[in-house]
């Protein structure tokens, strides 16, 4: 039984070392429809990577994952980290205006407590076309997980926002295959 645990615990310390870099690499080509990107390196400062997303079609849509280590810190706890991107994101712009429609919800990743990750939805208007998109922020170990995604508001949508989050969040809490060799 022991062995289990330390298995575990193994995991867990093999998931926080992993550096952004890594995680990103992990990321799947295709997410709810949604398809890999070029990944970009935003913050010379920091080791971090963000990865875009998008779909095809007419009626895209297009989201980003950022994984972030801030060398010495800690990132801050999901809640507090969703704040501010929250913020950010319905800050007032004159080409754009945005609002947090509904409560935050949590996304799950089965096998593991160590991604931890928060969402609320949005909806708004870019330009003049009305559009809805999904904000997430979450730790995995030491690393910092922000999830931004943004499509026309069209009924049926043109992708699956949470399905999207649960995908990332399952690829991220996964145990890479090299771990397990």
């Amino acid at each position: 039984m022991l062995f289990g645990c330390s298995s575990t615990q193994e995991e867990g310390l093999r998931q926080a070392s992993e550096a952004p870099s890594a995680l990103a690499a992990r990321l799947p080509a295709e997410a709810a429809g949604f398809a890999r990107g070029e990944a970009a390196l935003p913050d010379p400062e920091a080791t971090s990577v963000e990865v875009a997303y998008a779909t095809r079609g007419r009626h895209a849509a297009g989201a980003t994952v950022l994984l972030a280590r801030r060398p010495g810190a800690e990132p801050p706890p999901p809640d507090l980290a969703l704040q501010d991107l929250v913020q950010d994101a319905l800050r007032p712009q004159p080409h754009r205006q945005a609002r947090e429609r509904g409560a935050r919800f949590p996304v799950p990743a089965a096998g593991t407590t160590r991604l931890r990750l928060v969402c609320t939805e949005t909806e708004g208007v870019y330009g003049r076309e009305r559009v809805e998109g999904l904000l997430c922020a979450g730790t995995l170990g030491s690393t910092g997980v922000q999830l931004r995604l943004t499509m026309p508001r069209r009924n049926p949508a043109a992708a699956d926002a949470r399905g999207f989050a649960a995908t990332v969040a399952a690829t991220l809490a996964a145990t890479p295959a090299s771990a397990t060799r």
